[in-house]
């Protein structure tokens, strides 16, 4: 992949959850440099070409009159839309969707193909959840003791310092009481999981000097923590897998909570290498 741009690629549908996704998508790419903005439709019913042709091309002509000078392509392919945004997401930088669409789950907390995407998208997915326009100046990354969750921590390093917002570093344990009375077999890994999440902040945060990070350790279930913080952020990151706190995260229960219930857009990061 070309480094000296950044392809942004939004699957639109024609409805107002897929104009604000194309919204916050010129937005992201007037952040970026060297950044593309693709729109494609997938359209599965022949019937549907026309009506599809004119609703891309209405929200293509709405982004470059927002932004004249980004690069803007559109297109109405042929194909299922999971499998084909799927595939186009292995060639791209980000991808972007709205959570609801046209059809029998356009009034789901999350539409059928948003989820189905999330399941196997190869590059950054975000979500366009929430009302708020207004810009918050935070950005909120979920964490776990995995090493799984680099790829999440880039990526809130990067929004974070496009948006000259503060980056919150979220680790979220829920434990039982009884799980409180650690053992001092069990005090050691503990203090070495501490010590490697130091660590691997302290790198990230000299690779972005310019980025405020905070770090936040809560005795919260994630989905609660995750979601009281998105009230007041930008963009809540999370790792599609993770151990730990954000275990199982093949949109899973946290992940689904927070794509479902988050008050603001959600970005799922796949881990580089990661199978489908």
């Amino acid at each position: 992949m070309d480094t000296s741009r950044y392809d942004i690629l939004v699957g639109v549908d024609g409805s107002a959850s897929a104009r604000r996704a194309a919204d916050w998508a010129t937005a992201e790419a007037r952040r970026r440099t060297g950044a593309s903005l693709t729109l494609v439709l997938i359209n599965d019913d022949p019937a549907r070409e026309s009506y599809a042709r004119e609703a891309v091309a209405d929200i293509a002509a709405r982004c470059s009159e927002a932004q004249p000078s980004l690069e803007v392509a559109h297109e109405v392919a042929e194909g299922h839309p999971i499998e084909e945004l799927v595939r186009r997401s292995a060639t791209a930088d980000l991808l972007v969707l709205g959570s609801r669409g046209h059809g029998p789950v356009a009034d789901a907390l999350l539409g059928s193909v948003s989820v189905g995407v999330a399941r196997r998208t190869r590059c950054p997915l975000v979500v366009i959840r929430g009302e708020e326009t207004e810009q918050r100046g935070e950005v909120v990354v979920g964490v776990d003791d995995s090493a799984r969750s680099e790829a999440a921590l880039e990526f809130g390093f990067t929004c974070a310092r496009t948006r000259a917002a503060e980056l919150l570093v979220l680790r979220a344990m829920s434990r039982h009481p009884q799980a409180r009375q650690a053992t001092s077999r069990r005090e050691i890994p503990s203090e070495r999981v501490e010590h490697d999440l130091t660590k691997r902040l302290e790198r990230w945060g000299a690779w972005f000097p310019n980025v405020t990070a905070r770090r936040l350790d809560v005795d919260k279930h994630p989905v609660t923590a995750l979601l009281e913080l998105s009230r007041g952020a930008d963009l809540a990151v999370v790792g599609r897998r993770g151990g730990g706190g954000f275990s199982g995260l093949m949109l899973g229960s946290v992940a689904r909570g927070v794509l479902h219930r988050a008050s603001c857009p959600v970005a799922m990061v796949p881990e580089a290498g990661e199978p489908e």
